[in-house]
C-alpha cells in the first residue's frame, strides 16, 4: 500500500522553474554527456569534455557546501546499492545513449528543439523503463542480486573528515592538471573567455560557452539539493510511463507491481510529483530557449535512425533502471555526493560509449593512437 505525503502548490513551483532553467541552460550549450566522450576519443575534440568537468567540480563544491553549512546531511546524498549492477547498467546505458544519439538529458532539450527522434527515444526509454518494472520481481531482482556488494550506498562524505576537504582536494587536483597542461596564464584566458563570449543579446544567442553553463547548471543544482531535492531524469520518467499505464489499465495494476509500487511510496496516490514536474518543464525550457535563439525547427528524421532510436531508447529506459540512474543524475547528485556507485557507472558509460564508437559506428578512437610526433 502506498504511504501519503501531499506535495504543496510552492514544490511545484519549485520544480518547473528547476526544470525550466536546466532545459534553458543545457539547449544553449548543446550540452550532451555521450558527445562530450565521443568527441573526445574519437576527434580529440574536448570542448564539450570540458564543461562536463566544470559541473563536476561545481556540483563537488555544491555538495560540500550544503553539508558544511548544515543545509543538508550526509543521509540526503543520493546513494544506492553498490555492486556489478552499477558497472553493467552504466556499460549498457553507454551503449544505448550511443546508439541513440543523445544521452539522458540530451534527449529532453533536443524534444524541446524539435527533433523528432528524440521523441521516439524518449517514448521506447520509457518503454524500457516499463519492462524493467515488469521483469523485476522476481526475474530481473533475482538476476541482480548476486552482483551486489552492498545493500546500502556508500559516499565519501561519510568519512571522518571536514566535508570541504575531500571535495576541495578532487577541485585543486582538477586545476593542477589544468594549469600544468595549459598554465595560469590558459586557465584565466579560458575564465576570461566563458564570461565574455556574447554577441547581443544573450537570450537570442545561438549558443553559449560551455564552460559557462556547465558552471550555472551546478549552481541550480546545489540550489535544488538545498530546497528541494536531488537531480533526477529517469526515476521521474519511470514514473510518468506508470501514471500513463495506471490510466490505461487502473492504478491497482500499478500497486500490484513491486518496483512501481516502491516508486511512489511517498505518493498520496498515482500522479504527477514535482520531479516529474521538473522533467516536462525541462522540455519547455529549452523549447523556449531555441525559440528565442530561432534555433527551433521540426526535424523529422530519415527512417534509416529509426531503428538506432527505438533500439537505444529501449536500452537507456532498461540500464537506467539496473544502474540505476542515467548520466546526470550520476553525474551532478552522485559525484557531486561522492558517491561510490556513481562512479561505477560512469566508468561503465564511458565503456559503452567506447564499444559503440569502435565497433558499431567504427570510429577511429584517435584518443588511443599516438601522435605522429613520437612515431618512429
Amino acid at each position: 500500500m502506498l504511504t501519503s505525503m501531499a506535495y504543496t502548490w510552492d514544490v511545484f513551483l519549485m520544480a518547473a522553474i528547476f526544470g525550466f532553467l536546466y532545459g534553458f541552460l543545457l539547449q544553449k550549450a548543446d550540452f550532451c554527456f555521450v558527445a562530450s566522450i565521443r568527441d573526445w576519443i574519437s576527434v580529440k575534440d574536448t570542448r564539450i569534455l570540458h564543461g562536463v568537468l566544470v559541473l563536476i567540480a561545481t556540483a563537488l563544491l555544491g555538495w560540500g557546501l550544503m553539508l558544511t553549512l548544515g543545509i543538508k546531511s550526509v543521509s540526503d546524498i543520493w546513494t544506492v546499492p553498490l555492486g556489478g549492477a552499477n558497472l553493467l547498467g552504466g556499460i549498457l546505458f553507454g551503449i544505448g545513449m550511443t546508439i541513440a544519439g543523445g544521452c539522458g538529458s540530451g534527449t529532453l532539450y533536443r524534444c524541446g528543439m524539435g527533433y523528432v527522434q528524440f521523441w521516439v527515444v524518449l517514448f521506447f526509454a520509457i518503454v524500457g523503463n516499463l519492462l524493467f518494472a515488469l521483469l523485476y520481481d522476481p526475474w530481473a531482482r533475482d538476476t541482480l542480486k548476486p552482483l551486489t556488494i552492498a545493500e546500502s550506498g556508500y559516499t565519501l562524505f561519510s568519512w571522518p573528515l571536514p566535508y570541504y576537504v575531500l571535495p576541495a582536494a578532487i577541485v585543486i587536483l582538477m586545476l593542477a592538471i589544468v594549469i600544468y597542461r595549459f598554465g595560469i596564464s590558459g586557465l584565466l584566458s579560458g575564465i576570461k573567455s566563458a564570461l565574455t563570449d556574447w554577441e547581443g543579446s544573450p537570450l537570442k544567442q545561438s549558443h553559449w560557452d560551455i564552460r559557462l553553463v556547465a558552471f550555472l547548471i551546478g549552481v541550480v543544482a546545489t540550489i535544488q539539493f538545498a530546497l528541494m531535492s536531488n537531480v533526477s531524469i529517469t526515476g521521474p520518467e519511470t514514473r510518468i510511463g506508470a501514471v500513463a499505464l495506471a490510466q490505461l489499465l487502473g492504478d491497482d495494476f500499478v500497486f500490484n507491481n513491486t518496483y512501481l509500487n516502491a516508486l511512489f511510496a511517498d505518493f498520496p496516490r498515482i500522479g504527477l510529483g514535482p520531479e516529474e514536474t521538473l522533467v516536462i518543464f525541462l522540455v519547455i525550457g529549452s523549447f523556449a530557449a531555441s525559440l528565442l535563439s530561432g534555433s527551433f525547427k521540426l526535424r523529422i528524421p530519415r527512417a534509416s535512425r529509426m531503428p538506432f532510436a527505438i533500439g537505444g531508447g529501449l536500452l537507456m529506459g532498461i540500464s537506467s533502471r539496473i544502474a540505476p540512474g542515467c548520466n546526470i543524475a550520476n553525474v551532478i547528485t552522485g559525484i557531486g555526493g561522492l558517491s561510490l556507485s556513481s562512479v561505477f557507472v560512469l566508468i561503465g558509460m564511458i565503456i559503452g560509449i567506447v564499444i559503440v564508437v569502435a565497433f558499431v559506428f567504427k570510429m577511429p578512437l584517435m584518443l588511443f593512437q599516438r601522435s605522429d610526433t613520437f612515431q618512429d
